[in-house]
């Protein structure tokens, strides 16, 4: 009797193993399928030819295969009589190759593409620090419409998506980045100024059409 539970038992343990399995393995497979999916879908709006997509595709595999390959190799060094850390060099290998896809996709879309495939994707964020900046200064502006404060809801969101896009677009070199982001922040503080004056906006207590005051994300 007891054999009999035991066999029972092992019998339990292996079809729940295999089913868990099963079901780890359909996850994966439902998470790919969504993913390839989402990548079609954004080419698609960024009107990519298959031609550029194959390329891009080319590009991300090969780019997941070099920071793969390194990231092994980072887990696996050891340097026992090297004053100087592994992880540091597979560090510096890892940015330098991250930096290198970031240039080919950014020579293989245009800005305007980028955005298009990759908005999507900064949107959560972007949508969340607008928020936050939305609430404090609404907080002193109790006067303004529904029109005025959709205005200025979408003049901050506008701001943050431009913001994040043009950061990623840009990542594989700072010196180009950061010239970009200041006329982008500019140019953004230029319409708020304007827009505070249109529509008599306070950015803290006691301050009218003033922004100097107010501390952007």
């Amino acid at each position: 009797m007891k054999k009999h539970t035991y066999k029972i038992f092992l019998f339990f343990v292996f079809t729940t193993g295999v089913l868990a399995q099963k079901n780890e393995s359909t996850k994966d497979n439902l998470t790919e399928s969504s993913t390839q999916q989402n990548f079609y879908k954004s080419a698609k709006i960024a009107g990519l030819s298959e031609a550029k997509i194959n390329e891009l595709l080319k590009i991300i595999d090969q780019r997941n295969e070099v920071l793969k390959y390194l990231d092994t190799k980072k887990k696996e060094a050891n340097a026992p009589y090297s004053i100087q850390d592994p992880g540091t060099l597979y560090n510096f290998k890892i940015n330098n190759a991250r930096n290198y896809y970031a240039r080919k996709i950014n020579t293989s879309l245009t800005y305007k593409e980028y955005c298009a495939f990759a908005e999507n994707d900064y949107a959560y964020e972007a949508a969340e620090n607008a928020k936050i900046e939305y609430q404090q200064l609404i907080q002193y502006n109790s006067n303004l419409d529904e029109n005025q404060k959709k205005k200025l809801r979408d003049l901050i969101y506008n701001f943050h998506i431009n913001h994040l896009l043009t950061s990623g677009y840009y990542n594989y070199d700072k010196t180009i980045q950061k010239p970009k982001l200041g006329i982008l922040r500019f140019n953004f503080e230029k319409d708020f100024k304007k827009m505070c004056k249109e529509y008599n906006i306070k950015t803290s207590g006691g301050g009218e059409g003033n922004t100097n005051g107010f501390q952007w994300n």
